[in-house]
């Protein structure tokens, strides 16, 4: 560009009053290869950039690792060229681990109509996006477009920086720096015996193997390998005659770096020694026999007061401590009934009955609706069967559709519920019946003996049955034997429970199944699973 054509574009961009001004911005791009002003000529160009500058920021995006970015500012010359300039290229060239060179184009949204801006100060931009790895140069070469012709003045500006290494405060959080151990604290401990030296120091979860110096003032020994798996590690060096200014140094192997890891330090500190002395062992004898006498001494006191307070309150403490545990000892039981027994009119009047005159725990499956979603009908079953001291299967009778219409409405689809669970309590039956376990827990009841419409499988029948209210008093019997059984006691009575009506002994109580009874029982069983899809 001539000296005159300059001088008549700052004329005219200079007549421009303040309604010339215009807000101006950058539109940034990567560009991989030269710019295409390069292949043509131009009458006028812009002239160069007035000053460049670069600094490190960190990157406030948030991610789970830190990092710093290059900001690159830049400040146009305040001339009349700036009326041709149309864009701004930026190359940076990069030389560390890896060298890399990349360039992104900044091109301005609007013509220059004036040299400053609004304020009478020069036109300024800045662009920030290129990544930063620890202790790398950058160079930073930036010109602006369209550029010189061939034979002319190149202008352009650079300028070079050199980011931190893994100490600094931000880089060390870094992906690279992470991986380089630069957040791995060994916490090395090094203790000094007369001929060895024992280092312990905690691994990193980068890698397993470390490598060891012992360094004094003069040289270092040969080094020794250790390979580890464990969070804290220990090694025993010899060391000889060496002196007591010992530094050990420690250089991991992890992936990211292999052998050029940064390596950490660490010296003597003091030892605790175990010595066999006489006088050492004495004392810790001594220490021990104080310790359990003082043990001794509290634990006969607290018995004697123990024993004083319950001679003075004999009638208190029999009540409290003996009588207590009788009373709420009850009895669990497990109902369990098919699709055809009334849930409301039937299931739910039977287990009242249970609880208010017998004092005995029921469990129902729709009272523990939550517990089943939670661990599964199969697993609550089974963990029901365990903990129950009797599982009822409830036989059903005739049955009014005018009380299944009522109870339909409020129980809606539990008749299917309660048909897979009585499939389910059934499989468990023939499971124990196969391996004769827990078969005297199982027992049938039924409300009506003579119009008894018996939907129970034919393999139920080896269980005791009990027709109530008529069998009351040897179903309340029955349940308080195996109950005083179970616990170990030589006792009748179901705990809390009393009742007006005299317990007569039956046999049905001592019935025994024979053999040729549970091999027809265990086919029943069988065929009956068969039907109802369990095997």
């Amino acid at each position: 560009m001539t000296l005159e054509a300059c001088v008549l574009l700052s004329l005219v961009l200079s007549s421009c009053g303040a309604g010339g001004y215009a807000e101006l911005s950058t539109v940034c791009g990567s560009e991989t290869g030269p710019a295409s002003e390069l292949n043509q000529a131009y009458n006028l160009t812009p002239a160069d950039l007035y000053n460049l500058n670069a600094k490190f920021i960190e990157n406030e995006k948030e991610t789970q690792f830190r990092s710093y970015l290059i900001n690159i500012s830049w400040s146009l010359s305040m001339d009349g060229s700036i009326k041709e300039l149309t864009a701004t290229k930026i190359c940076v060239t990069s030389h560390g681990t890896v060298r890399h060179f990349e360039c992104v184009r900044c091109s301005y949204t609007e013509k220059f109509q004036s040299q400053t801006t609004a304020g009478n100060q020069r036109w300024q931009f800045h662009y920030t996006g290129f990544p930063v790895e620890p202790v790398t140069n950058y160079f930073i070469h930036a010109y602006n477009l369209p550029p010189a012709n061939i034979n002319e003045d190149s202008s352009s500006k650079s300028l070079s920086l050199i980011s931190p290494g893994c100490n600094d405060h931000v880089m060390k959080y870094s992906k690279s720096c992470i991986e380089e151990g630069s957040l791995w604290d060994p916490n090395i401990t090094v203790c000094k015996t007369e001929a060895e030296v024992e280092v312990n120091f905690t691994t990193s979860s980068l890698g397993t193997r470390y490598i060891l110096f012992i360094c004094d003032t003069e040289d270092c020994n040969d080094p020794s390998e250790k390979e580890t798996n464990e969070t804290r590690t220990s090694v025993k060096l010899p060391v000889g005659d060496r002196s007591n200014n010992i530094i050990v140094k420690i250089i991991p192997y992890f992936p990211k770096c292999q052998h050029d890891c940064p390596r950490r330090t660490g010296t003597l500190t003091t030892c605790i020694q175990n010595y066999s002395n006489g006088a050492n062992t004495i004392d810790l004898i001594g220490r021990y026999m104080c310790f359990i006498l003082v043990a001794i001494f509290i634990t006969v006191c607290v018995t004697v007061a123990v024993l004083c307070f319950m001679k003075n309150h004999e009638t208190i403490m029999k009540r409290t401590f003996f009588h207590h545990a009788n009373l709420h000892q009850f009895v669990k039981v497990l109902v369990i009934y098919p699709k055809e027994v009334c849930f409301h009119h039937t299931v739910l009047t039977f287990a009242k009955f249970l609880h208010d005159s017998c004092q005995i725990d029921v469990i129902i499956d729709m009272w523990q609706k939550r517990k089943i979603a939670e661990k599964g009908p199969v697993q609550w079953l089974a963990a029901q069967k365990e903990i129950a001291d009797k599982i009822i299967f409830l036989c059903s009778s005739n049955i009014s559709t005018e009380c299944d219409e009522s109870c339909y409405k409020n129980i809606g689809n539990h008749k299917d519920n309660s048909d897979c669970m009585f499939a389910l309590a059934f499989n468990l039956f023939c499971s124990d019946l196969k391996n004769q376990s827990s078969l005297h827990k199982y027992i049938v009841v039924s409300f009506n003996e003579i119009n008894s419409k018996d939907t129970l499988p034919a393999a139920l029948k080896i269980c005791p049955k009990y027709y109530l209210m008529k069998d009351i008093d040897n179903f309340c019997r029955h349940l308080s034997i195996q109950h005083s059984q179970t616990n170990g006691k030589s006792t009748k009575k179901v705990s809390g429970w009393r009742s007006s009506i005299r317990c007569i002994p039956t046999e049905e109580y001592s019935m025994g199944i024979k053999d040729n009874g549970e091999e027809t029982a265990a086919e029943e069983c069988n065929s009956t699973r068969l039907l109802m899809g369990l095997m």
